[in-house]
């Protein structure tokens, strides 16, 4: 009797610190992610930053491209947007990656084209992200579309980062980025599946010698110029540092400590773990 005592007060325990995890840290996190904002770029460029991912919507006299489509009722609300600016033109979704809240909103678009990573496979995405919100194209290296003036290209990374296949969007004329969850603007990154701290840093330093880039539209946070890459670079160098350095390990971590994070998988000790486990695998 005293042996099932215990186990009720542990399992009473672990349920208390379960919720008040969530109503401190996931319930406020959920909430602040699906707010939205809407910053008219210019006449052409609207973004829609927030309820789940960031979100662009292109315009040009013979196409649409909406990158990411956001999820929950944000994500009717970007194809509401979406579908009044583009009228009778044809819609071309990009995808940055299979997860939810960069996809979830793929359904409205059905009989429109929609482009994602080719690392991913159709049972893959089928599981991750449902059948409903299934990409129409794999895009296995390299696309570039003509857009009006401006010149829209999409690059598979084509290597475990965020994801197994992380999908970045350059628009030649504005010099801008959308970088997906590739570049997270004052957040935290989180690792699940084959998310790889190195990736992130070998994206990170590529990206600039790929692309002139001057603005940046994370995948997270605000919009901004080329701080973001760098501050999110040096988080993986500092989080690098701190892994094989325990006497800096708590200097580092405070350095972020005003960045959007939870305990244990989006955090800097979350990044830490994430290094020192891929160090131990090789």
């Amino acid at each position: 009797m005293k042996i099932l005592k215990w186990i009720g007060i542990i399992i009473l325990t672990l349920v208390v610190i379960g919720i008040t995890a969530y109503l401190i840290y996931v319930r406020p996190f959920m909430k602040k992610m699906e707010e939205t904002s809407v910053v008219q770029y210019d006449k052409e460029l609207t973004l829609v930053l927030g309820g789940g991912g960031n979100s662009g919507i292109l315009v040009s006299d013979s196409l649409v491209i909406v990158i990411d489509t956001k999820f929950h009722d944000a994500a009717e609300q970007l194809f509401k947007t979406v579908k009044t600016l583009a009228g009778n033109k044809p819609i071309l979704v990009i995808n940055t990656h299979f997860h939810p809240d960069h996809s979830g909103g793929n359904k409205f678009y059905k009989g429109q084209n929609i482009i994602a990573g080719g690392n991913y496979t159709k049972e893959f995405w089928i599981r991750e992200a449902d059948e409903e919100n299934l990409p129409t194209q794999w895009l296995k290296d390299r696309m570039d579309i003509k857009m009006g003036d401006d010149t829209v290209t999409l690059l598979n990374m084509a290597k475990n980062a965020h994801t197994e296949s992380d999908v970045v969007v350059y628009l030649h004329k504005r010099k801008m980025l959308f970088g997906g969850d590739l570049i997270l603007n004052k957040q935290a990154p989180v690792f699940m599946g084959v998310a790889d701290p190195d990736g992130y840093l070998s994206a990170l330093n590529m990206l600039p010698k790929q692309f002139d880039i001057q603005k940046i539209v994370p995948g997270h946070g605000a919009m901004g110029g080329v701080e973001i890459i760098n501050n999110f670079r040096q988080y993986f160098i500092d989080m690098n540092t701190a892994a094989n350095d325990e006497s800096k390990k708590d200097e580092l971590v405070a350095k972020y400590k005003d960045w959007v994070q939870m305990p244990v998988f989006m955090s800097p000790n979350a990044t830490i773990s994430a290094i020192k486990k891929k160090a131990q695998m090789k």
